[in-house]
């Protein structure tokens, strides 16, 4: 009960996070500044002193513009505190050539009272405008950051699902199927781009490297072209996220003797597997690119099965390993049907069959059992009686633990510790030392619960509601 207390308390944070924190930036101190002796009268406020004596220049200059004079500023000679006051000297250059100081403003401070330029306030902090960014504590105009990629040319690897084997022609999926929206527009790492989904430059690729679920990540590398706009991504985009994670194996995860995991349904767990439509035009080649954009250098930079798959990996949407480009003979597409790669064509492997069993053929990789001793009539024997002999007497000594042969003692006040069941409410009987008496409280247990119900209900909604005022 307590995990989903908090739970529920987390999750109305988070709400209040996401809802607040993207644009929100704290009040700042109110600057105020009054031209004093020599001054033209005015005022002006805002967030810091140069701010102030900047807005007080242009009323210094009308006042003490004369012909010859130049060199107007209005800078800051003190910087106030909240128990000091601070001011702005203002100056000019006499046709002497010499510089007056004819006239000064004071500068006061009150800390946190004002909101940055281009916010307003929201509560205890303020709320930036639409347009508008928070940066360093000010509200700055928003930058688009993909407008430099508008009309960029690139190619993205769209993960479309996971199969069991990497045969060129399996495409049956086991768990979601991912197909590019119909538009053709996907957001990637929050920019827009539009894919060409068929035709020249649309290439398959199945890896050669099963996840640790068994199975085989199948993805398409997708010509496409920057837009220009910011996106977030979000379900429709799922094919091009580099970090999401494989589907588990809805059967169990076994070893055919090669090495690899493999996903094989039971009579409990079937597979029920998922078409993955319209196969590609180009045949599949063995690798494993990184969902996303292609990188412009590095790993996974170049082209055909190795130039598109790191090196490191695991099988899924981050890319790689290193066998994950490794097809069959001539470097394409592993399993039963052909292979086309880098290396020429050929047929891949054949495909898995049981071994070791009885009847089986012999494992590709065998257990070398040399020095083995034999289940039987070996020093493995007087081990065994020990441990036998050692579970007989932690079995009597549990037992006796949880017997009541030694706890005739304890019978009197046993009753003192029950719990009243639920489904129906009983007098208490009260230990025999106590003259018999009984406790009746079958009248206001209903009553008891619903007040203590509500009691918990409303202590913790206060104590949710605080811990979101103390975050805010």
């Amino acid at each position: 009960m307590s995990s989903l207390f908090r739970s529920f308390c987390a999750a109305v944070l988070l709400l209040c996070v996401a809802t607040w924190a993207s644009a929100l930036v704290p009040k700042a101190p109110q600057y105020e500044g009054t031209w004093g002796w020599g001054g033209p009268g005015t005022s002006a406020s805002g967030s810091s002193s140069s701010e102030v004596c900047a807005a007080l220049t242009p009323a210094f200059i009308t006042q003490y513009t004369a012909p010859g004079v130049t060199g107007f500023a209005v800078v800051v000679g003190q910087e106030p505190t909240p128990t000091v006051t601070g001011y702005c000297q203002g100056s000019y250059v006499h046709p002497d050539g010499g510089t007056r100081y004819p006239a000064r403003a004071n500068l006061y401070l009150t800390p946190g009272d004002s909101c940055p330029a281009n916010s307003d306030p929201s509560g205890a902090q303020c709320q930036c405008r639409a347009g508008y960014d928070e940066s360093n504590g000010q509200c700055v105009p928003h930058t688009n950051q993909c407008a430099s990629k508008t009309g960029q040319v690139g190619i993205l690897n769209w993960t479309e699902g996971y199969t069991r084997t990497p045969d060129e022609g399996d495409r049956q999926a086991v768990g979601p199927v991912m197909s590019p929206p119909s538009s053709g527009e996907v957001c990637d790492s929050g920019c827009a781009v539009s894919l060409q989904t068929s035709g020249p430059g649309v290439q398959p690729y199945v890896s050669q490297q099963p996840t640790a679920n068994g199975l085989y990540r199948r993805s398409i590398d997708f010509p496409s072209l920057g837009l220009g706009r910011e996106c977030t991504m979000g379900a429709a985009d799922a094919g091009a996220k580099k970090d999401a994670p494989p589907p588990d194996c809805p059967g169990s995860v076994g070893d055919l003797g090669n090495g690899k995991p493999v996903c094989v349904g039971t009579a409990a767990k079937p597979i029920t597997p998922t078409p993955l439509g319209a196969a590609p035009g180009a045949t599949p080649i063995a690798g494993n690119p990184a969902a996303g954009a292609k990188p412009p250098s590095g790993e996974g930079s170049g082209t055909g099965s190795a130039g598109r798959t790191p090196g490191t990996g695991s099988g899924t949407a981050s890319g790689g390993g290193s066998a994950a480009g490794v097809g069959g003979k001539g470097g394409g597409a592993g399993g039963t049907a052909a292979g086309v790669g880098s290396g020429g064509s050929g047929t891949g492997d054949e495909p898995h069959k049981p071994c070791g069993g009885p009847g089986e053929p012999t494992c590709n990789v065998k257990v070398d059992e040399t020095g083995t001793p034999a289940a039987a009539g070996t020093s493995f024997d007087s081990a065994k009686a020990k441990m036998d002999e050692t579970k007989g007497k932690n079995d009597e000594q549990l037992q006796k633990a949880s017997g009541t042969a030694d706890k005739g003692f304890l019978e009197p006040a046993r009753s003192m510790f029950w719990a009243p069941p639920i489904a129906a409410c009983e007098p208490m009987a009260l230990p025999t030392q106590m003259q018999g008496l009984t406790v009746d409280a079958c009248g206001v247990v209903d009553g008891g619960r619903n007040i203590m119900g509500f009691l918990w209900a409303a202590g913790g909604l206060f104590l949710c509601l605080g811990m979101i005022k103390r975050s805010i």
